[in-house]
């Protein structure tokens, strides 16, 4: 059980964005992790920038390379620009689920988790008359990026292809995901079995917020070198191509972070160097979830 790439094709390489805007800041709110006085319009902005700035920069440079490119997109982003949506959509690039309110599974009841699922899937369809096959878990301080014991059943039987997740043994590699772990404190933990869902996982390295944010203000953007962070996703691709054969390479990035303009310039410039590679194969998430043979 493994992915075949395209004939000819050594690595695939996924650009893959969190279209989270403003949804993620008010979400925190919601939860009591931000006070009323500390998010009002000039903070919301900062989210909009994604949508108004980031994500026209961002499509004129996709389209330059000839790249399709996933959008994890929270329902309430769909809801709200279901014209953006939809113009993603039909220029090729595929629209994955990423909760309604960015809200993080293991923070729900099981009817709240179902219905964060179903909502988000009526915005992403009445956006663009297609199912979403994607999953990605919204980050949720303090809970992070979790699943409930719930997650991965409910994304079978809502039709689910894949998820993409910090998940699984693997960093370059796709697999199945394994389903029914259970952890203890004082002995060995019982292991679950693989189920009819994959995991493309992704890696903490490649995440735009994290290389930019990490260790800062929420809302106050760290200036760091972008040359720092060309070199470390370099190395990692590097890496990949030549010991990953048949493997995939993916980016994590948000329009809000990566749409400011010298972080715009390193994605370009990341872009050239992974297109100079004969072997790579540019292709969207569903793409590579397809070329699994069981």
């Amino acid at each position: 059980m493994s992915i075949e790439l395209p004939k000819g094709k050594r690595l695939a390489f996924c650009v893959t964005f969190d279209l989270d805007a403003w949804s993620i800041f008010l979400r925190m709110r919601a939860v009591g992790l931000l006070r009323e006085g500390n998010y009002g319009p000039i903070n919301f902005s900062r989210g909009e920038f994604g949508i108004v700035t980031g994500i026209p920069r961002i499509v004129k440079l996709l389209d330059k390379y000839g790249i399709k490119a996933t959008f994890f997109t929270p329902g309430v982003i769909a809801d709200t620009y279901p014209e953006m949506v939809r113009d993603l959509h039909t220029r090729g690039h595929e629209i994955a689920h990423h909760g309604y309110f960015h809200e993080c599974p293991a923070s729900l009841t099981e009817n709240e988790e179902v219905e964060s699922f179903e909502k988000g899937i009526r915005a992403i369809v009445n956006a663009t008359g297609e199912r979403p096959v994607g999953y990605r878990v919204p980050f949720e301080i303090p809970r992070a990026n979790e699943l409930s014991p719930r997650t991965v059943q409910l994304l079978i039987k809502l039709g689910f292809k894949y998820i993409s997740q910090h998940m699984g043994p693997y960093d370059f590699r796709v697999s199945k995901v394994r389903d029914g772990d259970v952890y203890h404190t004082d002995r060995p933990p019982e292991f679950g079995k693989e189920v009819n869902l994959l995991n493309i996982p992704v890696n903490e390295l490649e995440e735009d917020d994290l290389a930019y944010f990490l260790g800062e203000s929420t809302f106050y953007p760290k200036l760091d070198a972008a040359s720092k962070v060309f070199e470390i996703w370099k190395m990692d691709f590097d890496y990949a191509y030549e010991n990953e054969p048949g493997g995939f390479f993916a980016l994590v990035l948000h329009p809000e972070c990566t749409g400011r303009a010298y972080r715009m310039v390193l994605l370009e410039e990341f872009i050239q160097y992974v297109l100079r590679k004969p072997e790579v194969w540019p292709c969207r998430m569903v793409d590579l979830a397809n070329c699994w043979k069981d």
